[in-house]
C-alpha cells in the first residue's frame, strides 16, 4: 500500500473502472472493482490520518454502494440490492439514489409499505422524477393485488365457514 493519497485514488481508480465495466453489462468485473476499490476506500488514512480523508471516502463510498445496488438490481439479487444500499444510507441518509434503490429492492422483496415510504420520499425530493413515478405505479399495483387476494381469502373462508353452518343442520 501507498501513501493515503495514493491509496485514496487508487480506490477511485478502481471505482471508475468498475463504472465501466458497468456500462459494458460485465456486472462480475463491475462488482470486483468496486470491492477492490472498498478496500482502498475505507483503509485511507489509517489510524493517523483517518479524519483528513473521512468525507471524501465517505462520499466515494456512497457512490461505491450506489454502484453496487445497480449491479445487484441488474442481476435482481433484490437481498443484495436492499444490504448495500443500507450501508450507503448509513453513510448519506439522505441520498436520494439510496432510497430509490432500498424502495425498489423493498416493493421486490413484497414490503409494500416500506417501498411505498420510501419511494414518495425520493419523489418529494423529485416530483418530476418518472422512474420513481413507475415504482409508485408498480406499488399501488403490487397493494391491489395484495387486496384481491385478501378478499379471495375472506370470501374462502366465510364460503367454509356458511357451509360448515349448514353441514350443522
Amino acid at each position: 500500500m501507498g501513501t493515503p493519497e495514493e491509496n485514496f485514488e487508487k480506490g477511485v481508480e478502481y471505482r471508475l473502472a468498475g463504472n465501466e465495466a458497468f456500462k459494458k453489462q460485465d456486472y462480475k468485473q463491475a462488482l470486483a472493482n468496486y470491492y477492490n476499490s472498498l478496500l482502498y476506500l475505507k483503509a485511507v488514512g489509517g489510524q493517523k490520518e483517518k479524519d483528513k480523508y473521512k468525507q471524501r471516502s465517505e462520499e466515494q463510498l456512497v457512490m461505491i454502494y450506489n454502484n453496487m445496488t445497480a449491479v445487484f438490481a441488474k442481476q435482481e439479487r433484490w437481498e443484495r440490492v436492499l444490504f448495500y444500499a443500507k450501508k450507503a444510507a448509513e453513510l448519506d441518509p439522505e441520498n436520494t439514489k439510496t432510497q430509490f434503490r432500498m424502495g425498489q429492492a423493498q416493493l421486490r422483496l413484497e414490503n409494500i409499505e416500506e417501498a411505498k415510504s420510501l419511494l414518495e420520499k425520493v419523489l418529494s425530493k423529485n416530483p418530476g422524477d418518472g422512474l420513481v413515478k413507475q415504482e409508485l405505479a408498480k406499488v399501488a399495483l403490487a397493494n391491489k393485488q395484495r387486496e384481491e387476494k385478501e378478499k379471495l381469502i375472506y370470501r374462502a373462508m366465510m364460503t367454509k365457514l356458511v357451509q360448515e353452518k349448514d353441514d350443522e343442520k
